[in-house]
């Protein structure tokens, strides 16, 4: 594995000097550790660094409660929501000893940023979504007499948080394995993006809200409920609350939304696509990441379901609240729930800070064949993809909130 990092930070990229870029597949690995992308370099713009330089100045200050340390602190200048917890009880974590079905690793997240947290475990585990860079990795240790806090970029996340799951680029990826008593895995799926049926998604995290008709893997703790899920595959599909499962002494919510659980796989492989389309540009490598992205954009390959989903908590109601919206209240977020995750056919990663910070010939392409779809013209068959009315929707709300969307991407007269 190190051997294999060391390849993807350090070969030297092909010459960039106008040469027709290399063709490879969608998970070569790529050598972003130096220029032009220089991965590894210090200068960042995320919104941890952003927060780790206003603590170095002395401009806020971290506070801490018993128990948790510096996370509630931590989530509230960050801007990230507490109904945004999901826990997860498998051990594929650092800190795998201290993960267990009864004290689960709990993961807060934002439109950019991931903090995780678990109980006695010495320090936070952190990510951010940096607009050039992609997804960069940091820790915090927790409150010790003395110290200072200051956020830590930790390059040695890398060792799992690139392969063919993130695509060979730096990324966060969900996972879904079924466990054994103690949650250690035992089988499952390395890889959960929107695609991924629901069924076959959050072995190895708890899951609450109401899912009617909906199966999935999640809150089984062992040989025994594994068994009698392969019987009963509605087994513990629905759980208001988490009491009597997990010690919710600790936690900040006694909830693991399955609504948060959608947004959260969307999210990631989304975010992945992009820093992927990004570092083959420049490394002059090209794939198909550019029309897989779309794709994803598209919501063509997203998952449905039978019946209608309800969150547990105050999770949709937060999402729904962040990100641009029409003077009507329309908007790219505007959650379905009823056999689908959103009601308009486009993901709101369209309005993400690193799509509108990819390189200019590729984000001007695919701006062009978005609009080209959303035109009802040729786009290599992805024009098929939307309804005439699906595509008039999405069109009023990418005209009415223009000024969020990343340049060449405003509408036809910016192609």
């Amino acid at each position: 594995m190190l051997r294999q990092l060391a390849i993807f930070l350090f070969c030297l990229p092909a010459s960039l000097g106008g040469a027709e870029p290399r063709s490879v597949s969608i998970d070569s690995a790529l050598p972003f550790g130096q220029s032009p992308v220089d991965y590894l370099g210090s200068a960042t713009t995320d919104a941890i660094a952003k927060l780790d330089r206003q603590l170095a100045e002395g401009k806020v200050t971290l506070s801490a409660v018993p128990g948790r340390g510096y996370l509630d602190s931590v989530l509230a200048h960050l801007g990230v929501s507490v109904t945004s917890q999901l826990l997860v009880y498998s051990k594929t974590a650092v800190s795998h000893r201290l993960i267990k079905p009864k004290t689960p690793r709990a993961i807060y997240f934002s439109d950019d940023i991931y903090v995780a947290w678990v109980p006695g475990a010495v320090e936070l585990e952190l990510a951010a979504i940096d607009p050039d860079k992609g997804s960069l990795f940091y820790i915090l240790k927790q409150p010790r007499p003395g110290e200072t806090p200051r956020f830590q970029r930790k390059q040695s996340c890398l060792a799992c948080h690139i392969g063919r799951t993130t695509l060979s680029v730096p990324g966060g990826m969900s996972r879904s394995f079924l466990v054994d008593r103690t949650g250690k895995p035992i089988e499952g799926y390395s890889r959960v993006t929107a695609a991924t049926p629901l069924e076959k998604r959050w072995g190895g995290w708890y899951v609450t809200g109401r899912l009617g008709q909906a199966t999935h893997m999640g809150n089984l703790l062992g040989p025994d409920d594994n068994r009698r899920h392969r019987r009963e595959p509605h087994f513990r599909a629905s759980l208001a609350r988490l009491d009597g499962l997990v010690d919710l002494s600790g936690y900040l919510s006694g909830h693991s939304d399955v609504i948060a659980h959608l947004v959260l796989d969307h999210q990631l492989h989304g975010q992945n696509l992009i820093t992927r389309v990004a570092y083959e540009h420049q490394l002059g490598r090209r794939s198909d990441a550019e029309d897989r992205l779309l794709r994803y954009l598209l919501l063509a390959e997203s998952a449905r379901w039978t019946g209608t989903l309800r969150g547990t908590d105050g999770f949709t109601r937060w999402f729904l609240r962040q990100g641009p919206r029409t003077s009507k209240g329309r908007s790219l977020r505007a959650l379905d729930l009823d056999g689908r995750l959103f009601r308009h056919r486009l993901s709101y990663l369209v309005y993400s800070r690193s799509l509108a910070a990819l390189p200019e010939e590729p984000r001007r392409r695919l701006g062009r064949r978005l609009w080209a779809v959303l035109s009802g013209e040729s786009a290599g068959g992805l024009e098929k993809l939307l309804t005439r009315s699906e595509r008039l929707a999405v069109r009023e709300i990418l005209e009415a909130t223009r000024d969020h969307l990343p340049p060449g991407w405003q509408g036809r007269a910016s192609r």
